[in-house]
């Protein structure tokens, strides 16, 4: 493994937890007398800017919108250090896991759309389960890390990365409204312009994080996810211009507050769903049963039918410390969505019934998904 994914590893039980607290942090104030205060701060309305040019939103959005910027930014960095420099460099050995975690990503959207076929509301959803999460995969592989050899650990992390990337495409592609086209030229100028830089093999990191400014702006404004703005900007920097330890170096400073920090908070909003075991409409009932089968029985599925489909057609290899055994104990793990599932309810389902049934079913399913993982690599 490289320095880097070493130092995910070591990060990544106690990012884990600190996510985990986030989370129960935040359903203990959903579910106490703090509800009322927490629904608004929940809901504060900000606005930022003037005239045609502010955004207001409410906290919320600006948590999604802003702060998770930081670490989308610090997954786009990460996959393109792992793709130039790292695991992911040599010839042909982005292929095994890229193919993985394509079948992780088609096998879960399909399950999910067998059980919510004729819904239109419930359909928007496709895409909950298609997210694996990085963070707290790295945090369960470093609680079983005597059972775990270094290519399983780089294996995962290689699909989890195409798995995200996946995942912001796709939110890019199906989540944005248009409502105004004039703020396209914004996206347009943000994109035109990292793509020069990167041409030019500027090594310097303030013009990208400006014209990543102007394109979560124009993404904002055109009802796209801005978020995505950051790993756009973060595999948009020319890595082999810069000195390898400055590259390494600012992937270093901002994963602390990227994980320990942003995702935290993210999960403590994100995750405060109201425990009230009400029965769910059929809707909603629909769209918890759609997620919870395909993150726990298509993701495993997926992964394993894109791995022996790139095995069978002799595009990809096995690694010699990585064996079938290993591969099913990362698919059973990939059914941890989280994060990203939980930002894709919010821009799939709104603060609606659905999207707290939805959010209920994507954290049991990936607690049992993270059980079942564990539990493989620990018989071995």
């Amino acid at each position: 493994m490289t320095d880097v994914a070493t130092q995910s590893v070591r990060d990544g039980r106690r990012a884990g937890f600190a996510m985990l607290v986030g989370l129960a942090l935040g359903i203990v104030a959903a579910n106490s007398p703090l509800a009322d205060i927490y629904a608004i701060v929940h809901h504060l309305p900000l606005r930022v800017g003037a005239g045609a040019w502010a955004i207001e939103a409410p906290l919320i959005e600006w948590i999604n919108q802003g702060l998770l910027t930081v670490f989308l930014f610090l997954i786009g960095i990460h996959t393109n250090h792992e793709l130039s420099r790292g695991a992911l460099s040599e010839p042909g050995a982005a292929v095994l896991p890229a193919s993985a975690a394509l079948g992780g990503m088609i096998v879960p959207a399909v399950i999910y759309l067998g059980f919510n076929l004729g819904d239109a509301v419930a359909l928007r959803g496709w895409t909950i389960p298609i997210a694996t999460d990085i963070v707290l995969v790295l945090g369960v592989l470093s609680i079983v890390s005597g059972q775990v050899a270094p290519a399983t650990i780089a294996f995962a992390m290689a699909a989890a990365i195409f798995d995200d990337l996946g995942s912001v495409a796709v939110i890019a592609l199906f989540y944005g409204d248009f409502d105004q086209l004039w703020p396209l030229w914004l996206v347009a100028g943000g994109l035109a312009g990292l793509l020069v830089l990167n041409r030019a093999r500027k090594a310097s990191l303030v013009p990208y994080v400006a014209l990543g400014c102007v394109l979560w702006a124009g993404l904002i404004m055109t009802g796209i996810e801005g978020a995505i703005a950051g790993a756009i900007v973060g595999f948009s920097l020319p890595l082999s211009s810069f000195p390898s330890k400055a590259a390494e170096g600012t992937e270093r400073r901002i994963s602390p507050f990227a994980l320990f920090f942003v995702v935290p908070i993210f999960t403590f909003f994100n995750g405060g769903v109201v425990l009230d075991f009400v029965p769910a409409d059929s809707q909603a009932r629909s769209v918890a049963i759609g997620i919870m089968i395909a993150l726990i029985v298509g993701k495993p599925l997926g992964i394993l039918s894109g791995t022996l489909l790139a095995l069978r057609l002799r595009i990809g290899t096995l690694p010699p410390d990585l064996s079938m055994r290993d591969v099913l104990g990362v698919a059973l793990l990939a059914g941890v969505g989280f994060t990203m599932s939980l930002f894709i309810v919010g821009a799939a389902f709104d603060a609606t019934s659905i999207a707290a049934t939805a959010k209920l079913a994507v954290v049991s399913s990936s607690v049992v998904a993270a059980l079942l993982g564990m539990i493989a690599f620990k018989i071995r």
